[in-house]
């Protein structure tokens, strides 16, 4: 049984699957004009992103052998008033846009294990790290994102009669009641800002460091990397838009 196991190459299983019929159907929608709540895109950035990470592999390695990127954002948080204002108009032209995330990198290394008459041996293992990294940059609005500030407080002071409201406050002078003030405030709740990750690029240099040798065979334990991140990054809001 053992034997005949070590024999099985592996097995294949398919077929062909048959086509399945039905209608094609037109969508139906409101017809305009109309008012509608969607995202509105407020600015688009290019955004170059240097990192300088030194990774330590769980043992020797003798050469690089792939390396595969993906990158996450875990934070895209917009400051819509914390850039530039039109000194004319008073319109928000800009803001602050604080980003942080990781780059995940997954590195194929070969091993050597064995090394002699010129022909090095070994297994080929991973590695998978995060490179975390974060920044501020400004983006310029292509469309006013909708910002309302809290109306301040208004505060109503009642008159206070000393012979009438005043009793029981037990006041002897005539003037402000003290006992009763009556307040106003009103307070919005605008869209949060929020982004969407279009593209990145990333241009690299993975250097190998502190070198021994290994049965005449130079090995490295760590990967110094110098990356740059070219990350195209889309922010928008939710508005209330006229279509026609």
């Amino acid at each position: 049984m053992f034997e005949d196991r070590l024999k099985f190459c592996g097995k294949v299983h398919a077929e062909t699957l048959s086509m399945c019929e039905g209608e094609n159907l037109n969508p139906v929608g409101v017809e305009g004009p109309l008012v509608s709540k969607i995202p509105v895109v407020l600015a688009e950035k290019d955004i170059q992103i240097d990192i300088e990470a030194s990774i330590e592999l769980k043992e020797k390695f003798f050469e690089i052998k792939r390396i595969k990127k993906d990158i996450f954002l875990t934070q895209c948080k917009l400051l819509p008033t914390a850039g530039r204002r039109d000194p004319v108009t008073g319109r928000l032209i800009s803001g602050k846009l604080f980003i942080e995330g990781f780059v995940l990198k997954n590195i194929e290394f070969a091993t050597a294990d064995c090394s002699r008459d010129h022909v090095v041996s070994g297994d080929i293992k991973h590695t998978t790290a995060r490179i975390p990294f974060r920044c501020v940059t400004e983006v310029f609005f292509v469309t006013q994102p909708q910002v309302t500030r809290r109306i301040n407080s208004v505060e109503t002071n009642f008159f206070c009669e000393r012979e009438q409201d005043c009793k029981h406050c037990k006041d002897e002078e005539i003037g402000r009641d003290f006992c009763e003030t009556d307040r106003e405030e009103t307070v919005f709740f605008d869209e949060k800002p929020f982004c969407e990750l279009v593209s990145a690029r990333f241009i690299e240099a993975d250097i190998n460091r502190e070198p021994e040798f290994k049965d005449g065979t130079k090995v490295f334990e760590k990967l110094v990397e110098k990356l740059v991140v070219f990350l195209t990054v889309k922010v928008l809001q939710k508005q209330q838009v006229r279509v026609r």
